[in-house]
């Protein structure tokens, strides 16, 4: 018999594979972080002996969710800007304390914002990081992912801050230079980090200049990364595009190289049918953000229109400060709701097609697809095990469908990133929760007071 790292027995495998196959009584023998076998449980069994082994009786295992798009600093910022319109909200949660955010704080709304996502069924986070009124913060944001152990691709952010000078005084303005200097030093910081990877996020259109647009392409390609920025969010994107550059937003990104280079969109919820057959042509992907498009009042993606030209559509909660909570299962619920609704068409978006959203299609939309997305032999065993037996999802008709609609953080009983048991029985091993909870709110209370903004209570 040969031994595994981790043997996981008689559970329901949900595996997103090509034929989407369900395999009841199935398990998983994991070596490293690679499953190296799926089969029988008696098969298994007979085999292989696990230096971990966990029984998943009466369980379902379902891969890993990948959130598309979040800002984890925002998780210092919850409940702040609240029933105010996009610029509006950025002014008041965003720009105020922009300046004042440092490493300890970032850190800790990582730390909170990435245990609310495993309690949830995500193992791999993209952190779009555009808050940079200090130096290496983005460091902060990685030593937290690899403190906790979920999966992080790092997207180096840009915001051109020279107008949030106004509500601190302070003038630590980043330039495009620096930004591509420290992409550059991320890069090279973690190319042989099994869990974090680093991509670039000019932060929208009007952020940067059209030779800091190219260079972004240029990198992209040269470092073997994508680019992903916030495009069409609200009518202000081509507003700006047409009267700076005379064309659409996304005729600039096709002239500046982005929509060439790997390339993920974010929000989309102005696009027309001639963008999307742009995207089409270049294998565009993008982010579908519910939540936080319904919080701030503007849009929805029209998802039916890009999933009929064969686009790629990730999901995800988008920043605290515009959801306002990192809960992925409340995504996966509403996140087909909201299109059902939009298109007057109760079988828009079944719950099997968000649930691949949320699995396979999002590793393809953050380029990891060979790697993440489906429990297959040769890729990472990143997955998290689904007890239904809660008064929630009790009984059991359909576990896809329970999934989307019934689940709740009570049913993510176990999550395991590269064959690491990273929660066992919804603990996170050698997590004080309550200690993490107390750090920061005393942080964030802290932030606001630097910031001037007062609280509610």
């Amino acid at each position: 018999m040969k031994n595994v790292d981790l043997l996981v027995t008689n559970a329901t495998i949900i595996t997103m594979d090509v034929d989407r196959r369900i395999l009841k009584g199935y398990g998983l023998a994991i070596e490293k972080d690679t499953i190296i076998e799926i089969g029988s449980s008696d098969d298994l069994m007979s085999k292989y002996v696990g230096k971990k082994v966990i029984d998943a009786k009466g369980k379902y295992i379902f891969p890993g969710m990948i959130n598309t798009h979040n800002h984890l600093f925002q998780v210092l910022l919850k409940g702040i800007g609240k029933e105010k319109a996009l610029i509006k909200w950025l002014e008041e949660a965003i720009q105020k304390p922009f300046f004042n955010i440092t490493k300890e704080d970032i850190y800790l709304a990582t730390m909170v914002g990435c245990v609310e996502q495993i309690k949830s069924g995500v193992t791999t986070v993209l952190d779009y990081q555009y808050a940079h009124g200090q130096p290496y913060l983005n460091d902060a944001v990685c030593q937290a992912m690899e403190d906790l152990g979920i999966r992080g691709i790092v997207a180096r952010g840009y915001t051109n801050s020279t107008d949030f000078v106004k509500y601190t005084g302070k003038e630590i303005i980043e330039t495009e230079e620096d930004f591509f200097k420290d992409v550059r030093r991320l890069h090279e910081k973690y190319k042989d980090s099994p869990t974090i990877d680093i991509a670039l996020a000019p932060g929208i259109i009007w952020v940067m200049s059209e030779d800091g647009f190219r260079k972004c392409a240029n990198l992209a390609k040269e470092l073997d990364t994508f680019n992903t920025i916030h495009t069409l969010e609200t009518e202000e994107d081509n507003e700006y595009s047409m009267a700076e550059h005379g064309m659409s937003t996304i005729d600039f990104y096709e002239k500046t190289g982005i929509l060439s280079s790997k390339f993920l969109a974010v929000h989309c919820a102005q696009i027309n049918a001639e963008e999307i057959k742009k995207l089409k042509k270049y294998d565009v992907k993008v982010s579908y953000n519910a939540i936080s498009n319904m919080l701030i009042g503007y849009k929805t993606l029209p998802v039916k229109d890009l999933l009929e030209e064969g686009i790629t559509v990730g999901i995800a909660t988008d920043g605290a400060a515009s959801n306002d909570n990192q809960n992925m299962l409340e995504v996966l619920k509403i996140s087909p709701l909201w299109q059902k609704a939009f298109y007057r068409d109760p079988s828009v978006i079944p719950a099997s097609k968000v649930v691949e959203m949320a699995t396979i299609d999002g590793a393809d939309a953050v380029f990891k697809k060979e790697e993440i997305g489906s429990l297959e032999v040769g890729k990472k065993a990143d997955f998290f095990i689904f007890n239904h037996k809660k008064c929630n999802t009790s009984p059991l008709y359909d576990p896809i469908v329970s999934l989307v609609y019934s689940a709740d953080e009570n049913n993510v009983e176990t999550s395991v990133v590269g064959g690491k048991v990273i929660m066992e029985n919804y603990i996170i091993a050698g997590l004080d929760e309550e200690e993490l909870y107390e750090k920061i709110q005393n942080a964030a209370e802290a932030l606001w007071a630097r910031s001037n903004i007062e609280k509610s209570v």
